[in-house]
């Protein structure tokens, strides 16, 4: 390698390991440098020169074209490349040595949607094969086996204590990610506007279903069609609300809702490590699903005991996020809502009546 040439180069980069083992290939030698923790001068090479492949296709991402990167997971048989194209947050040489560092570390961070100072993981699934066998006496005897590929696939939303308005833990298991700074600052430096600290009680999913479409599976049969998945977090607590008769309890939901999503990547971020309550909805009328129908629209299923019985209709806020995202209720979510407070107002009048008779034997 020329002197010159050499002088203008960083020792120790990617184009310095390759440029080096041209030159040592004209002298007939083989490459001798090694490169980003890599020993052996013939992995160095193939990594550095996968790093200046990749120099020429990074840029900065919005927070939109960022979102759309989780929907090509998972990935079969991932490259260095995949890995480079999921953390825009890295130099090529953070991201090739990450992906080739898998095994060493299970997980590698990626920047949060919603959260700050969260963020988002990634990891490898390594090839199995799974083998169908038959015994022959006392023998086990293999008749067949499938081997499935290597995955890049998403893996969960991590919090850290600075991401609670608190500073607290929410039954959080805090770790330490690969690259969790880099992916924090990223999302700071690039959409900080639209990040928020947790300053909620609880997390909420709403599993919505449609009682008018059965489906059956391995597991259950004649189920209701599972339609979306809206998560909520509440500036009340849930049990909170079982004791507050003050108005219908839609109302109260739509009072304490903080955040609101059906997209499951930011909802990871939002629970935190917060155990959640899971209610069923109709995506047919909007009111809550019993053990084995909907009282407001009629419709019957099998109990698969999946779910634990519950009344209260969505509320107007939950109903407009998801007209917003497309679903079309084939039945007035109002009439449910006005069955809600129907029944609110009777168990008002009960409960005066029942106050008035303990208030006139105790003058009795």
């Amino acid at each position: 390698m020329k002197k010159t040439m050499a002088l203008c180069i960083e020792e120790g980069s990617a184009q310095h390991v390759v440029d080096h083992a041209k030159h040592q290939c004209k002298r007939g030698r083989k490459p001798s440098l090694p490169y980003a923790g890599i020993k052996n001068p013939q992995k160095a090479l193939m990594l550095a020169r996968e790093v200046l492949a990749l120099s020429n296709e990074t840029r900065t991402l919005s927070k939109e074209e960022y979102r759309k990167l989780f929907d090509r997971l998972p990935i079969s048989n991932p490259t260095a490349k995949d890995m480079a194209m999921m953390c825009p947050h890295l130099t090529p040489e953070q991201a090739v040595k990450a992906f080739y560092d898998f095994g060493n570390s299970s997980y590698v961070a990626l920047p949060p949607l919603r959260i700050r100072h969260a963020h988002q993981t990634i990891s490898l699934k390594e090839s199995f094969t799974i083998e169908s066998f038959k015994w022959v006496g006392n023998k086990k005897i293999v008749t067949e086996g499938k081997k499935y590929p290597p995955q890049l696939i998403y893996s969960h939303a991590s919090r850290t204590p600075a991401s609670y308005a608190d500073g607290k833990k929410h039954g959080d298991v805090f770790s330490t990610t690969i690259h969790a700074n880099e992916a924090m600052d990223y999302a700071e430096k690039n959409w900080g506007a639209d990040l928020i600290l947790d300053n909620w009680i609880d997390f909420v999913t709403v599993v919505i279903q449609d009682p008018s479409i059965l489906i059956s599976s391995k597991f259950r049969k004649d189920s209701p069609k599972t339609i979306s998945i809206l998560s909520l977090t509440l500036t009340k607590g849930v049990n909170d609300f079982n004791n507050d008769h003050s108005r219908p309890e839609s109302e109260l939901y739509d009072e304490y809702i903080a955040e609101m999503t059906t997209d499951h990547v930011v909802a990871s971020e939002l629970k935190g490590g917060r155990g959640g309550f899971t209610h069923y909805n109709c995506a047919y009328c909007g009111s809550g699903l019993g053990l084995s129908g909907c009282n407001v629209c009629g419709h019957k299923f099998r109990d698969d005991q999946s779910r634990c019985g519950w009344s209260t209709p969505l509320s107007r806020r939950q109903v407009a996020h998801l007209q917003e995202q497309g679903h079309i209720f084939k039945q007035d979510p109002k009439i449910a809502l006005q069955k809600e407070k129907e029944g609110h107002d009777k168990f008002l009048v009960m409960h005066a009546e029942a106050e008035k008779r303990r208030n006139n034997a105790h003058a009795a």
